[in-house]
């Protein structure tokens, strides 16, 4: 007996001090160390206790319990980290082994009387239960948990049996043979906890995967012992026919565990590669429900919308969307034209983060009109666009692909298309359709058409790059004259337009007088060079009469132009007469180049007199338009031809006719005058066009005068004096007509090849009575006889005025004194000489040689 109390005490008393002494040395595994050391304390002085006499009552109803409660706080409870359903898995995978395994085992000795149990303890067993629930559980996280926590479990099983045996001794022979066992138990148990450290039993890893059934997990097979050693007589064919059932039933779950094991490794493989493929994808994968909550999201958030798939699962797809693009998760949510297949939406999405603010502002829309609804780029806004594929059992899948990069570009392209690239202003087709979606909506439309004054001047003489500085100042006067809302865009060159967003009269006038006034001086370094300014047009346009914004920007255009006409740096409304006139103009220019192309207008020839001798020295050719009952003079269409380009074709034809009719004249010594204006004389073409002229009439080009003005002349002097001075090489004459009337410049005389002066009739009208003009005119004939050069007077409507002009040294004159213009048909029929010269201009003339030239 003393034996036995020494050695329980030694054995329970190490393990005790053992576990205290791990539970100073490590921290980590203090509390189930300290409570391993109690359990033991506690086992071994009940195990005292027996041995010295205590009842088994005290022994099996307190002390036994009190060991497993300590044990179990030491384990930090059982299934803490599991769910209902794995815990109780977990405890039937391991009660068919544990207990299935004891129960047959303890048939099995009892049947075979192999270990008598006394009759008066064997109340006692009823506290095998929970011990047996506590081994299974262990068994089970043996069998199931992964390679970390298995040995903490297999030796909790271990601890379980050794206990039980002790158990199984201790009722069936002595007591105390049982004490050596639960000594073992203890140990074991004590070492179990502390290698646990209340992480097996608190937070186990069970491996999810089916395991297969082994031979040996079940007891089934040990039925084939009660069988070979029967322990009572029993019915042979009974036992045969129970244990091939068992066998036939175990046979057929082995199987069905091993099909679950093959469907379970096929479908990790498959979800191994679903993994993989996820991980590997660019594109963003979401998996929402009906209320558009995010159920699953691939790595690939991370890099496409910033944010972790843990950050995503659980939140809402509508708290990243912008608010204009919140229609899509009423999408998501099972809108019916949804659920009709695949959906292709692009929103923009933003990364709620800590510390982020959800909204961004945006860009301001440019002018409040048109440009970008966004820019991607300048702010933290992604653009993604997502494809919606509705699932059966509601929700969708959402495969989202940043684009963010190609809405910015398509931004760009779009600013470029719609931006004037100097100034940054809208371009004239922009402002066309800003101007055509405010008709279209029914509203009316105030437009500014405004045009800078004096510009091509200082382009001409300043440079392009003074311009363009210009030009950038002008945009600027005009973004801060603007209004928000208001439109403001450049035409081309240095025309602009503002489209104010109020299109009231009062409105429009204001925001016109504040264009006007943020011009006024804005040119501030001219230097001695024209100051800029500004001419505006301004026209409010109702949508029921103006249809098109070509429209709003013609009569804005027409104001502007009235504005110029009357001196610029102002403002005039447009008024439907404008309109009317330029209607008009376009049904003159139309008639006129109807005229043109058929040959439909008239030649008219006057005469040029010999003031000497009477006679006719040649004619100038003069165009009329027949038009109806009326035929009208060049002072009524000449300017429209000028500026549609008519006078180039009208002017070929003047020529060619001029010399023909001069062919068919009877005097073969009179030349013909001819008008040149400036567009001809820069056509590449003017000089063949005159030579063949010459050509086809038999003409000499001696015969033939070109008569241009000095302003026609200077307007390009290189080209221009080069062309004629060709020209005059073959033989031709050229005149400077109207002179005195433009800059009159020596320098321009020098370099032009001239033969002939004009001088204008306003000044041969005050010969005689005014003073200055009889001056005039004797310095402009001292200045041609000084260079060399014939003078014709023309105008020339009085006697005394051609008395003057022979007195002062003129020879030649044309006018109405003499004739006016008619055509050839009335000249022919005429006398070539006109009354004899009074007595007193009776004077000695030279006339010009045949080798001088001969005025036309």
């Amino acid at each position: 007996m003393l034996m036995w109390l020494i050695a329980t005490v030694v054995v329970f008393g190490g393990v005790a001090l053992a576990n205290v002494a791990v539970a100073v040395r490590e921290p980590d595994y203090r509390r189930a160390s300290a409570l391993s050391g109690l359990g033991c304390l506690i086992w071994g002085g009940i195990s005292v206790g027996t041995l010295t006499g205590m009842p088994d009552a005290w022994f099996w109803g307190l002390g036994r319990p009190a060991v497993l409660l300590v044990f179990l706080a030491a384990s930090s409870g059982l299934g803490h980290a599991v769910s209902p359903r794995e815990a109780w898995e977990t405890l039937v995978e391991g009660w068919l082994q544990m207990a299935g395994l004891v129960g047959f085992a303890w048939i099995l000795v009892r049947e075979q009387n192999w270990l008598p149990v006394r009759e008066d303890v064997a109340w006692t067993l009823a506290w095998l239960l929970p011990v047996l629930l506590m081994s299974s559980f262990a068994c089970g996280i043996a069998v199931r948990a992964e390679r970390g926590q298995r040995r903490a479990a297999a030796m909790a099983v271990a601890a379980a049996v050794l206990a039980l045996l002790g158990d199984v001794l201790a009722l069936a022979t002595r007591t105390e043979a049982g004490i050596p066992l639960w000594a073992a138990s203890a140990v074991v148990m004590a070492q179990s906890t502390v290698w646990d450290a209340g992480n097996v039993f608190r937070n186990p890893v069970l491996a999810i995967r089916p395991r297969r059934l082994r031979w040996w997990q079940l007891p089934i097979p040990f039925a084939a012992l009660l069988v070979l050693f029967p322990g009572q007589p029993a019915d042979p064919v009974t036992g045969v026919l129970l244990t091939g059932i068992s066998i036939a039933v175990f046979a057929n779950m082995i199987g069905q565990s091993g099909q679950s094991e093959r469907l379970w490794d096929d479908l990790t493989a498959r979800s191994e590669l679903y993994e993989e493929l996820l991980e590997d994808t660019q594109d963003v994968i979401l998996q929402v429900d009906d209320f558009g909550v995010i159920e699953f999201a691939n790595p690939a958030s991370q890099r496409v919308l910033g944010m972790r798939p843990e950050q995503l699962v659980g939140t809402t797809l509508m708290d990243y969307l912008h608010r204009d693009d919140q229609r899509m998760a009423g999408t998501v949510a099972g809108a019916p034209q949804w659920r009709r297949g695949e959906q292709r939406v692009e929103t923009r999405f933003l990364p709620v983060l800590p510390g982020v603010p959800a909204e961004v502002p945006e860009p301001p829309r440019q002018q409040g009109v048109l440009g970008n609804l966004w820019a991607a780029h300048e702010s933290r806004w992604r653009v993604i666009e997502w494809g919606i594929t509705p699932r059966d059992d509601g929700g969708a899948v959402l495969v989202g692909r940043d684009v963010s990069d190609r809405v910015r570009m398509q931004g760009e392209l779009l600013d470029a298309a719609q931006t004037d690239s100097l100034t940054g202003l809208l371009n004239r087709t922009a402002f066309l359709e800003a101007v055509n979606t405010r008709l279209a909506a029914g509203e009316p439309v105030a437009v500014m058409f405004i045009d800078l004054d004096n510009f091509k001047e200082v382009n001409d003489t300043m440079g392009h790059a003074e311009g363009d500085r210009l030009l950038h100042r002008a945009a600027e006067c005009l973004r801060q004259a603007a209004g928000p809302g208001d439109a403001v865009a450049r035409l081309g060159g240095d025309e602009f337009a503002v489209m104010p967003a109020s299109a009231t009269e009062d409105a429009a006038r204001a925001a016109a007088d504040a264009v006007v006034t943020a011009f006024n001086g804005f040119d501030e370094s001219a230097h001695g060079r024209p100051s800029v300014s500004a001419s505006l047009g301004l026209v409010i346009a109702d949508p029921a009469v103006t249809r098109t914004a070509r429209e709003v920007l013609r009569d804005a255009d027409l104001a502007m132009y009235r504005a110029k006409q009357r001196g610029g740096a102002g403002v005039v409304d447009f008024e439907p007469w404008m309109s009317e006139r330029v209607m008009e103009h376009h049904r003159l220019r139309g008639d006129l180049e109807t005229a043109v192309r058929d040959e439909s207008l008239s030649l008219y020839l006057q005469p040029v007199v010999d003031l000497h001798t009477r006679q006719w020295e040649g004619f100038e050719a003069l165009v009329r338009w027949p038009v109806g009952a009326e035929t009208w003079s060049p002072a009524q269409f000449l300017p429209v031809a000028e500026e549609s380009g008519l006078i180039v074709p009208m002017g070929a034809w003047v020529l060619r006719e001029s010399l023909r009719q001069l062919a068919g004249w009877r005097d073969p010594r009179l030349g013909m005058a001819v008008n040149v204006s400036a567009q001809q004389l820069v056509g590449t073409d003017f000089y063949d066009i005159t030579m063949e002229a010459l050509t086809d009439s038999g003409i000499a080009p001696d015969r033939l005068t070109l008569e241009i003005t000095e302003q026609a002349a200077i307007q390009d002097l290189g080209r221009t004096a080069s062309r004629l001075e060709l020209l005059r090489s073959e033989g031709v004459h050229v005149a400077i007509d109207d002179f005195g009337t433009g800059f009159s410049s020596l320098q321009y005389l020098s370099r032009l090849p001239v033969d002939i002066l004009k001088i204008d009739r306003k000044f041969v009208w005050g010969l005689g009575q005014q003073a200055e003009d009889d001056v005039l005119v004797r310095s402009m004939l001292g200045l041609a006889a000084e260079l060399g050069l014939e003078v014709i007077a023309e105008g020339v409507e009085t006697r005394r005025q051609a008395e003057l002009l022979l007195e002062y040294g003129c020879r030649l004159a044309q006018g109405f004194l003499f004739s006016p213009p008619r055509p050839i048909e009335e000249l022919r029929a005429s006398d070539p000489f006109v009354s004899p010269a009074p007595p007193m201009l009776a004077m000695p003339y030279p006339r010009p040689s045949s080798d001088q030239p001969v005025t036309g």
